[in-house]
């Protein structure tokens, strides 16, 4: 046989098998802390564009750095928060650009939702958006801007939840906190705070009445106005 002959007999390679990862804390803590930090700044515990301090975040939660800043990373791949190498880490502060791109994407997602949930689920979706108009009511009325807010982000996540769409879903997730962000400062402009009831009621009318195209034409023009009423509300915080 020759020297570089190939043998017939060898045994062939064996191929990687994957096997258990060491787990040195309890699973899944980065996650708990995600969804506080998360909370945090979309409630605005946390202020757009402020620093965050991961040394104070662990004191806080009482837990270690490494599961701060690996929240801080799940974060970050949502939008919510800018990591600068040799700065550290910042809550986002969207520009003018980046409010006008964004709603413009909310607007394609959400009519597509609302034409989905329309015709899969309507009456479901009418009693989901109903409900969720009922408890902003109630909690305007107590002055609870949290719970407010909360409301106002379920009467849009009823459109998702009944499109039967995994993908519009997934793409909505994507910048939920963002939006809810924004959302929740652009509460401190008083147009919106006033407005937003009455065109949240008037596309549930809509849809009540089976008039789809009015309820698509409201709900685009209720996403319109967002960013004028976040950039009036951050003139304000100002």
């Amino acid at each position: 046989m020759k020297a570089n002959a190939i043998r017939l007999d060898a045994p062939a390679a064996r191929a990687p098998r994957l096997g258990a990862i060491p787990r040195e804390r309890r699973p899944g803590l980065a996650s708990v802390v995600a969804d506080q930090l998360r909370d945090a700044i979309v409630y605005g515990e946390l202020s757009l564009g402020e620093s965050i301090s991961e040394d104070r975040l662990a004191t806080m939660l009482g837990v270690s750095r490494t599961p701060v800043r690996e929240a801080l990373s799940l974060l970050q791949l949502q939008g919510l928060v800018v990591i600068e190498p040799q700065r550290g880490s910042f809550v986002f502060q969207p520009t003018e650009d980046i409010v006008e791109e964004l709603c413009a994407f909310r607007s394609m997602l959400e009519l597509g939702a609302l034409r989905l949930a329309y015709a899969r689920e309507r009456d479901t979706t009418l009693r989901m958006l109903a409900t969720a108009d009922a408890d902003m009511k109630a909690a305007e009325a107590r002055g609870d801007d949290h719970a407010a807010a909360k409301a106002d982000a379920a009467f849009h996540e009823a459109l998702f939840a009944n499109c039967g769409n995994r993908f519009l879903v997934q793409s909505y997730a994507l910048i939920s906190g963002q939006i809810g962000a924004m959302r929740y400062l652009a509460r401190h402009s008083e147009r919106s705070r006033e407005a937003t009831p009455s065109e949240h009621r008037a596309i549930i009318e809509a849809i009540a009445r089976s008039d789809l195209s009015a309820a698509v034409s409201l709900l685009k023009a209720h996403v319109a106005a967002m960013p004028a009423r976040f950039r009036k509300a951050s003139q304000a915080r100002a």
